[in-house]
């Protein structure tokens, strides 16, 4: 640990604790990563030679995906390799699943589609970028602290893999007897993984490896109960084929009719929980307001010095995504702002400055929380539309087989049997909702994403420049105050302007307008940010609208 906690410093990183697998760190702004070490001249992981591992793990940093844990980081020191990933704060879901077992609630039962879904559109993403995951299980699948799903511990980066025992329980039959890994050997992990989340125990289970492997041989599982949906039966059916050409991609379980009706109705959720965190954004500005306007020069003064010092240290941690870490903050200047603040407001700030603290802890995580969200809904419209698509062709291709002129079939509701009989109608309501135009709106979706990241970056440079401007102000006139006093002062009492002289006024005369117009323009700025959030909320409300209404039309498997 020591030798690794000084190749961290010296890299700007500094430990915080150990990890089952690394240790946390913050860098310079206070964020928080995983760092995993890997000893190059040891290590064999699937039998995968360092260069592959570095290779493999440079083309995670490039992934870019709301269900994915970030690789932000890695570097070369003395033959060991390091990585640094997103924190990830909420566990993962192994640690949901025993919560499960020993508190249960009604709440976990409501999230297993939700983090099943979410897993798929991670694993798609995966191999379309052609790489492959390894060792999924509910250990490697993380949440944020805003219960994001992010997929994470990708097995070519892990020292334990195929050799420990719990992994044993997650192959797939073809690896057990030799054969190579694919995308459809993660598929029969994510099966494993759905119905360990819903029966809160494996599927394949035994006292040993010795015991355990005939079982995942045979393909024999215990059935989920019916009290789940007959779709999620049969899908988990598929998913536990012995052969791995039959069971389906990624892409194909996106495309099931149930899950993009389940996808639809989450992102119209996401969209009014979205409106409630924007609503929290006004709130925040009205009260900014209340409280500037309430108070007097010298705890406004105190207040915003103090709140500057945190501001200061945690502004670099948002504005880190939209401008690629180049931040104007340093954490040092929020320190010694911070310090600056508390000894000018005195004893009667102390309150204000608990006020501020909080307001830029809210703001920090409304648009943390924000973000997130809206690219969860982004990125689900997406494969939404690519599903549909999907879903048309298959369609179509079982009418054709089943001897049907598809536009004659579509046009004139024929008789068939109850499986064609869906499949047509599925046909015609995906042809008259005009899966082209549904993927134009997606397209408009992702640049609706766009345009918020622009108001975020818009945003927290305006956040950057004022504190940094009224923090350089207000240490001026302290510094000034402090070479003027004459004993017997009450500097405490007294409080100082904010232009570049020193006039000393009582603390309770009333805020001068420019400190109340700089304030006031800070809250304007919230509340601009707010409107055009909103417009971005109401373009992605008008999107989800182009979206079919599928769920009574579900295609024969």
């Amino acid at each position: 640990m020591g030798k690794t906690q000084s190749v961290l410093e010296m890299k700007g990183y500094t430990t915080q604790k150990e990890v089952e697998n690394g240790v946390i760190a913050t860098d310079k702004h206070g964020d928080q990563f995983v760092i995993k070490e890997i000893k190059l001249n040891e290590t064999s992981v699937l039998n995968s030679s360092a260069g592959e591992i570095v290779s493999e793990v440079e083309s995670l940093r490039q992934i870019s995906h709301p269900h994915i844990v970030s690789y932000k980081n890695s570097f070369l020191e003395d033959n060991c390799y390091y990585i640094v990933t997103d924190h990830c704060a909420k566990g993962n879901l192994s640690q949901k699943i025993q919560e499960q077992m020993t508190n249960p609630t009604e709440e976990y039962s409501e999230k297993i589609m939700d983090w099943f879904v979410k897993i798929c559109m991670a694993l798609k993403h995966v191999h379309d970028q052609g790489l492959l995951h390894r060792e999924l299980r509910p250990q490697s699948i993380l949440l944020t602290e805003f219960e994001t799903l992010r997929l994470g511990a990708f097995g070519s980066v892990n020292e334990k893999t195929t050799n420990e025992d719990g992994m044993v329980g997650y192959l797939g039959p073809e690896i057990l007897t030799g054969e190579m890994y694919d995308t459809k050997s993660d598929i029969w992990s994510l099966g494993c993984v759905l119905y360990e989340l819903c029966m809160l125990q494996g599927a394949f289970t035994a006292e040993n490896t010795i015991k355990l492997i005939p079982q995942i041989l045979g393909g024999s599982y215990p059935s989920l109960p019916e009290c789940f949906s007959s779709e999620l039966r049969d899908l988990l059916c598929d998913i536990f084929q012995q052969n791995p050409t039959i069971r389906p991609s990624a892409g194909d379980i996106m495309a099931k009719p149930f899950i993009i009706s389940f996808i639809t109705k989450k992102s119209e959720k996401t969209v009014a929980e979205l409106q409630t965190t924007l609503e929290k954004l006004r709130t925040l500005a009205d009260g900014l307001e209340s409280m500037h306007k309430g108070t007097t020069i010298g705890s406004l003064t105190g207040g915003v010095i103090g709140a500057a010092g945190g501001i200061t240290s945690i502004v670099g941690l948002i504005l880190a995504p939209f401008t690629l870490g180049a931040s104007l903050i340093v954490t040092g200047v929020g320190i010694g702002v911070a310090v600056a603040g508390g000894a000018t407001a005195g004893v009667s700030n102390i309150t204000n400055m608990v006020n501020q603290s909080t307001d830029r802890l809210a703001i920090k995580n409304i648009i943390k929380e924000f973000q997130e969200k809206m690219n969860s809904v982004v990125t689900s419209l997406q494969d939404i539309a690519e599903g549909l698509e999907t879903l048309m062709q298959s369609s179509s291709s079982q009418i054709k087989r089943a001897g049907f002129n598809v536009e004659a079939a579509a046009s004139a509701g024929v008789r068939a049997g109850k499986g064609l009989a869906g499949t047509i109608e599925l046909f015609r309501l995906l042809r008259v909702a005009n899966i082209g135009k549904v993927a134009a709106q997606t397209a408009r979706a992702v640049r609706v994403a766009e345009v918020a990241t622009g108001i975020f970056s818009a945003f927290f440079v305006a956040v950057d420049i004022f504190f940094i401007a009224m923090d350089a102000r207000e240490i001026h006139n302290i510094r000034q105050a402090k070479a003027n006093e004459q004993p017997g002062d009450t500097s405490m009492l007294e409080v100082m302007d904010t232009d570049s002289t020193t006039e000393l006024k009582p603390a309770c005369e009333e805020p001068k307008a420019e400190v109340k117009s700089e304030t006031m323009k800070f809250i304007q700025t919230i509340r601009q940010t707010a409107e055009q959030l909103q417009q971005s909320l109401d373009e992605l409300s008008d999107v989800i609208s182009f979206i079919p209404k599928i769920e009574d039309c579900y295609l024969d498997d």
